[in-house]
């Protein structure tokens, strides 16, 4: 195999071990956050604040990247109400 290919995918898996670590701490609070929502009787829903994450794409990354990062932030999104509605 070519060799910049081979020390790119290494770089790509150390990142995707920090992503997952991120990820699972990100869950950590998504699962407080639905559990104090639910307690006060607050619905999963909060638009402001996926529309404020969305927003901060935007003013901080290119077009590209902005594009990139909605779409999996899309997701995330996604799988955090989810949690949060458990």
């Amino acid at each position: 195999m070519n060799k910049d290919i081979q020390k790119n995918r290494e770089r790509i898996d150390i990142i995707d071990n920090q992503i997952f670590n991120l990820l699972i701490e990100r869950l950590d609070s998504v699962t407080t956050i639905g559990y104090i929502k639910k307690q006060e009787g607050l619905p999963v829903l909060d638009q402001n604040r996926e529309n404020a994450i969305y927003a901060k794409i935007d003013a901080k990354f290119s077009a590209i990247e902005g594009d990139f990062l909605k779409h999996i932030y899309e997701s995330i999104i996604t799988e955090s109400k989810k949690v949060e509605g458990k």
